[in-house]
């Protein structure tokens, strides 16, 4: 029975994909200033935590790597404008069903440990964005465990 309820969650199509072209817009610059806000919450500017972070919108949302890049830039400047997380997070709790908020939260893991260690602030900040989006703790430690076992993501300590 939970298998199949399972199933069904996983084989939900991606809204993203399905959403009119504004609401797919901000749902992007959502994603993008989440995942930029990772790469800089350490007060380290290194390339491959963007490079990730450029890699998982284009899993993601099925994008170019230069329109990711695009987009990443763009989360840059809406990132410098937040003053708390609540209007990206109630944009991607709306559009995204849990499967999909589960795998944006394994890409902020990824992006964390892209570095080759994990900073505490980076730790604390993806907890509170998985906390935010609904994603149970279960989840996010699953997720947690997936992207550091990801080849080229480091062991770094947990």
């Amino acid at each position: 029975m939970l298998r199949a309820l399972r199933n069904l969650i996983d084989d939900e199509p991606s809204p993203a994909r399905e959403l009119p072209g504004h609401e797919r817009r901000h749902l992007l610059l959502a994603a993008a200033s989440l995942l930029h806000e990772v790469t800089r919450v350490d007060l380290a500017d290194l390339d491959v935590e963007r490079a990730a972070a450029e890699h998982a919108l284009a899993d993601l949302f099925g994008l170019t790597p230069r329109h990711a890049a695009e987009l990443l830039e763009e989360g840059r400047e809406r990132a410098r404008q937040l003053t708390s997380y609540f209007a990206p997070v109630s944009v991607i709790k709306r559009d995204l069903p849990l499967a999909e908020r589960v795998h944006l939260i394994e890409h902020l893991w990824r992006i964390a440990y892209a570095d080759g260690r994990l900073d505490s602030h980076e730790d604390h900040y993806v907890r509170k964005i998985a906390h935010l989006l609904y994603v149970p703790n279960t989840q996010s430690m699953l997720a947690r465990n997936r992207a550091r076992g990801t080849p080229g993501s480091g062991n770094g300590a947990s």
